[in-house]
């Protein structure tokens, strides 16, 4: 009997997700790579992949971020290096810099029988449990997605559904340079203090590859464990 016939994903399971490692990439060369993936999950032409990646300094403006989320002049932050792109992701401001875990899953989510509320729940909790590792307690918080230590958010959530498929996605500050917060009004809320792995555990903490590495086989093990609809 040929193995073909033995092998191969079973009924009641979608194959495990593809995976890619972009390096350090511009965000505005990886949301083009996304779309390009998110057309191909579309379309059918390939399945989920969960996307690891690091960015040089940017601020991102979601959606619903109104201009008063940059604290400095655009030709200031242009001065620092610091590139301001206007995404089509959910949320508000952020910003990515080298030493931050970046994972973007793309992911059929309504084919795995996941919601918007439940999808962001799904990656809250695996950050968590992953954070939990390392020693570090992460908290949610009602209405406001990320994760909060008690000394400030860790981790930022912010994605897009379109026609059942996920793109967008987290970031886990690791041994950034968390004064670039400083620029903007963090995710909308004034005053929120921010964090990083290396703040808390010094020199105990992980690479940001290894972060990311951890994240992103935790997320494969969780979705995997869902019944396709």
């Amino acid at each position: 009997m040929r193995p073909s016939l033995l092998q191969g994903p079973s009924p009641t399971r979608l194959p495990a997700p593809a995976t890619a490692d972009w390096g350090l990439i511009s965000y505005g060369d990886a949301w083009r790579r996304q779309i390009e993936l998110w057309r191909a999950i579309v379309g059918g032409h390939t399945g989920d992949t969960l996307v690891c990646c690091q960015h040089p300094p940017t601020i991102t403006l979601g959606r619903h971020a109104p201009a008063s989320d940059l604290l400095l002049a655009p030709a200031e932050l242009e001065r620092r290096g610091i590139a301001v792109v206007r995404s089509d992701r959910g949320g508000r401001a952020t910003v990515h810099a080298p030493g931050q875990a970046v994972i973007y899953p793309l992911v059929a989510v309504a084919r795995r029988g996941l919601g918007a509320r439940a999808w962001v729940a799904l990656l809250e909790d695996t950050v968590k449990e992953v954070l939990c590792e390392f020693g570090i307690r992460g908290e949610r918080r009602p209405g406001r997605p990320g994760l909060w230590t008690d000394r400030g958010k860790i981790a930022f959530v912010g994605l897009r559904i379109a026609r059942g498929v996920s793109y967008h996605g987290l970031a886990v500050n690791v041994d950034l340079d968390v004064s670039l917060f400083d620029c903007i009004v963090p995710c909308g809320a004034a005053g929120d203090r921010v964090t990083s792995i290396a703040a808390i555990l010094g020199p105990r903490a992980p690479s940001p590859e290894t972060l990311a590495e951890r994240v992103r086989a935790a997320i494969s093990t969780r979705i995997g464990d869902l019944k396709p609809t």
